[in-house]
């Protein structure tokens, strides 16, 4: 049993190294809350609800391993390489399959110009709902952008660390 805890304690902090240091993971996170918020004003089904949720956690898995990928990399030159450019290419263009693809998921599941109507009409007849709406947006764009200087220290650049094991 302790040594499930142990695995799921770097699993998370594995996850939590994603955030830190990539905006494109803290945007799939508020891009996700988004849509599970939004997906609210649809009739969905489970079927639905669990392909949803799983195109969410593959877009953002895809995401671990490129940052993964892109970290060893990192740790394995400081140099210019061909061959390094072209494994994190793929591993980014892996993730941009997975997002389009979601992307796909989320046109199939949410095109409907009845729901956006109702969507629009719900904000219209709640207009005091745009503040809290329009304060997640800036909120969330701050998450984005600004939300690894919260853990300067705790988040050193890939070179110092491999300077340090060296």
């Amino acid at each position: 049993m302790k040594e499930q805890l142990k695995s799921f304690k770097v699993s998370a902090e594995g996850i939590l190294y994603t955030f830190l240091n990539e905006g494109h993971m803290r945007f799939h996170l508020v891009a996700a809350v988004y849509v599970l918020v939004f997906a609210n004003f649809y009739d969905m089904t489970k079927t639905k609800w669990a392909l949803l949720v799983t195109v969410i956690f593959l877009v953002m898995a895809a995401e671990a391993f490129n940052t993964a990928i892109e970290t060893l990399c990192d740790y394995c030159t400081k140099e210019y390489h061909p061959m390094i450019k072209s494994v994190k290419d793929a591993a980014s263009g892996a993730v941009l399959l997975v997002s389009i693809g979601a992307a796909a998921v989320g046109i199939i599941l949410f095109w409907d110009i009845d729901v956006f109507k109702r969507i629009i009409f719900y904000f219209a007849d709640n207009p005091l709902l745009i503040i809290p709406l329009a304060l997640s947006v800036v909120v969330s764009l701050l998450f984005i952008c600004f939300f690894p200087r919260l853990f300067k220290n705790k988040n050193l650049d890939i070179a110092q660390k491999r300077d340090k094991i060296s």
